[in-house]
């Protein structure tokens, strides 16, 4: 008997390294000498970015031959830099409402030039490295991915807005190529920084990013069954631009540029801020006041104007849900007790509503220079009723889940 235990350890063990995968370091010569892939690589990925913005805007320009190609491509030029927090000036208007589904469009671009900046970078090294290379190289990748992508910026903006407007769109490039390479960076060095540090502190980042994901899914299902309410109308302010199929193809584009900023707004309607479309204009649970507006067609799905029925206040619900969500992820499967639990849900909570407030700060900007200047989410509002909405459900539901554990466990 004792033998046959041993054998079966023995197969155990073996079994078991076999499904291990240990980390392998990368044989061969690098592609490129480190800093012209990391520099190299950010310039690359701003280029793609805006021949991207020039290839969709090209098709609409088949539609209107008769203007001239470099008006076509300066503005190109002028739209990758408004997704990167630049001034878009059309006629005598100026454009500022940043589409945040380019930006992030753009910060994929980056993830795969701090990757392969890395990658090369690693090559470069014969044999292991330790700790402190492996910093040295993360790091130095970063910071020169991100020094190409803010050079291309600020060659693009002093192009095409002038010195005057080159600022905001080089800071711009900065934050998204540096977050973007970061990224990539760590995956490629097989970095794990949410797991660092001690376990409430795991959990609360864990159960952060849970409700993340639960803020994206209620804004997309409740702006879904806006337009499904608001049909007839989409479809009356539809209508009247009939578009050729070209037109149809840079309108869903331009759509899914500015999806992210309407999934804002409606996530800060739903946390009871509301947001605003234009001066003197407000949009929340309470009341629906509007003036005049463009006939853009996902306009449509605004509320009718004037006092909501008090019963509207029940999708705060939606928002209370989240926060549970994020505490209950938060306070599962840890091994902190009372104190570690509930300071990981408040953590969660917390970094929730972090996430909701700075998403609806990026998704503001303006249409114009007049009455569609400021459109967007109520920062202050937000910042009061939302935040403390997620911390305070996250608690509650930490505290929930932590007394069913306790007690299944008793």
């Amino acid at each position: 008997m004792p033998r046959s235990r041993d054998r079966r350890r023995v197969r155990l063990t073996v079994s078991t390294a076999r499904t291990v995968r240990l980390p392998t370091t990368p044989d061969g010569p690098p592609l490129l000498p480190w800093p012209v892939a990391a520099l190299g690589g950010g310039l690359l990925a701003g280029l793609a970015g805006s021949l991207l913005v020039a290839g969709v805007l090209l098709v609409a320009w088949l539609s209107a031959i008769a203007i001239p190609l470099s008006t076509v491509l300066g503005f190109a030029g002028g739209v990758w830099l408004l997704a990167h927090g630049g001034v878009l000036v059309v006629g005598t208007d100026q454009l500022t409402l940043v589409p945040l589904g380019l930006t992030l469009g753009f910060g994929a671009l980056c993830v795969s030039a701090g990757r392969f900046a890395y990658q090369q970078g690693r090559l470069a090294h014969a044999g292991e490295v330790d700790g402190r290379q492996r910093r040295r190289l993360l790091w130095g990748s970063v910071g020169q991915v991100a020094a190409g992508y803010t050079l291309f910026a600020a060659v693009l903006a002093a192009l095409v807005s002038g010195a005057a407007q080159l600022w905001r769109p080089a800071l711009g490039a900065l934050v998204v190529s540096a977050c973007g390479s970061a990224i990539g960076a760590a995956l490629a060095a097989g970095l794990r920084p949410w797991a660092a540090g001690p376990d409430w502190l795991r959990r609360g980042v864990r159960g952060t990013a849970v409700g993340a994901l639960g803020l994206v899914a209620i804004a997309g299902a409740t702006l879904a069954l806006a337009v499904l309410l608001g049909e007839q109308r989409v479809a009356a302010l539809e209508d009247p631009l009939v578009l050729d199929p070209g037109g149809v193809f840079v309108w869903s584009v331009l759509v899914l540029a500015y999806l992210p900023n309407l999934l804002a707004w409606v996530l800060a309607w739903l946390l009871g801020a509301g947001f605003t479309v234009g001066s003197g204009s407000l949009v929340s649970l309470s009341t629906t006041q509007l003036g005049m507006l463009p006939s853009l067609p996902v306009l449509g799905a605004l509320p009718p104007v004037g006092a909501a029925d008090p019963w509207m206040l029940v999708w705060l619900a939606a928002g209370v849900a989240v926060g549970v969500l994020a505490g209950v992820v938060a306070v599962r499967r840890g091994r902190e007790e009372t104190a570690g639990g509930l300071l990981a849900a408040a953590l969660a909570g917390l970094g929730t509503g972090l996430v909701a407030l700075a998403w609806a700060a990026a998704s503001r900007g303006g249409l114009g220079s007049l009455r569609l200047a400021e459109l967007g989410p109520r920062l202050l509002e937000l910042l009061a009723i939302g935040v403390p909405l997620l911390l305070l459900s996250a608690c509650a539901g930490g505290m929930g889940a932590w007394l069913v554990a306790r007690r299944a466990a008793a």
